[in-house]
């Protein structure tokens, strides 16, 4: 039996109606809580920051595709995570998107067990990050450096110089979604909102 993840939340970004509609019934069915946008535009323009646990992307939508969805979603919160929706022909497109940090595709029709075994993974995983990053709570003046592990240094060393994830993946051989996963623990543990801030701290304490 999976383990219940306390108060998931679940975005649907689709452009069928019919997709929509029995997404929510079938992520209902089990108890989990969703909200549903029509397009990219419409979840770029109402999505907030906050509780977002997984968000089903379809890939080929107009205008805004999906993986320009989740371009722009992996730029704000890069520990959300996606699982994106496509057809037979969108397939290489979903893998291409899986090696930039999406979680899984899941193709069109819908096995529906299958469907609900890998939101369940998602919010298993989503669940382990968050007790990970309240467990790496900001600790007071200049000692969260000494939490960090010697990867995270790496990293930190890397993000002030001002360098892209993708550059210090390739320096360090490691995937661009673990750089966003270990990143994500050093903004957890420094207690900085963003990297301005984060460079500020680092600067402050080496005067």
């Amino acid at each position: 039996m999976d383990e219940k993840i306390a108060n998931p939340y679940i975005c649907i970004v689709d452009d069928d109606a019919q997709v929509r509609r029995f997404l929510l019934e079938v992520l209902a069915s089990i108890g989990l809580v969703a909200e549903e946008y029509s397009s990219g535009e419409d979840f770029m323009r109402r999505w907030r920051p906050g509780h977002t646990d997984c968000v089903l992307l379809d890939i080929r939508m107009p205008r805004i595709t999906g993986p320009e969805v989740h371009d722009w979603l992996r730029q704000r919160n890069p520990e959300i995570l996606v699982i994106f929706l496509s057809g037979y022909a969108d397939v290489p497109t979903a893998v291409r998107a899986m090696r930039l940090g999406a979680f899984d595709f899941i193709e069109k029709p819908f096995n529906v067990q299958y469907l609900i075994e890998r939101v369940n993974a998602a919010l298993r995983l989503a669940n382990e990050r968050r007790a990970a990053a309240t467990a790496a709570a900001p600790v007071a003046g200049d000692d969260w450096q000494k939490s960090l592990t010697p990867r995270e240094q790496e990293i930190l060393t890397a993000i002030v110089t001002g360098k892209r994830n993708k550059v210090i993946a390739a320096d360090l051989g490691i995937s661009e979604r673990t750089v966003e996963t270990h990143r994500a623990h050093i903004m957890a543990k420094s207690g900085a909102s963003n990297v301005i801030e984060l460079v500020g701290m680092i600067a402050s304490f080496t005067k």
